[in-house]
């Protein structure tokens, strides 16, 4: 004896499932349509508060076209970590290296405090993984003694290692503090 069992409601709501999971893993709010989400572009901050005696660097990013054409200032402590790197068009692949770094100073209580920072690049092919991506990488001096060597302020360009926001230098005993965040809340 041949048993035989037929389920056409249930053929019918799998095939309505599997349809409604393809929409979302290839439709316009996929997570695999993350080529076409906004890019965030970071922007460094730094502020000598004579006030406060203290030397800061903040780390933070802006997303899409509010970063592109966010108004940085020198004058005003706003600077952009890709004006420190050159893109040179290799063919098919577009080289990322460096080109400058930024020399920051601040003078308090008798002492020249001096921030290097330079861009921290995760992939010299920009149109590879993490390409489109840059973070810096700091290094702090009180007069020739160096507080902060090469720190970069985002290690990876993904995963969920910390980030970190900021870096504050107290000047009344030359302390460096670092405020880190989890890459999920940073981005």
């Amino acid at each position: 004896m041949k048993m035989t069992l037929s389920c056409p409601g249930f053929t019918r709501t799998l095939f309505i499932a599997l349809s409604a999971l393809l929409f979302l893993l290839a439709g316009p709010g996929s997570l695999f349509a993350s080529a076409q989400a906004p890019r965030p572009w970071p922007i460094i901050t730094f502020t000598c508060d004579k006030e406060n005696r203290q030397v800061k660097i903040k780390n933070e990013v802006k997303w899409g076209e509010s970063g592109r054409i966010y108004p940085f200032n020198a004058a005003q402590g706003t600077y952009n970590p890709w004006s420190l790197v050159q893109l040179e068009p290799r063919g098919s692949r577009t080289l990322v290296s460096e080109s400058d770094q930024l020399k920051l100073s601040c003078h308090l209580e008798g002492t020249d405090y001096r921030i290097v920072v330079r861009p921290k690049i995760f992939n010299h092919n920009f149109n590879a993984r993490c390409g489109d991506r840059l973070s810096v990488i700091v290094s702090v001096f009180a007069d020739e003694t160096a507080l902060l060597d090469e720190k970069p302020l985002e290690a990876f360009c993904h995963g969920n290692t910390n980030v970190i926001r900021g870096i504050k230098v107290l000047a009344d005993n030359k302390t460096v503090k670092i405020y880190e965040v989890p890459r999920s809340r940073f981005y």
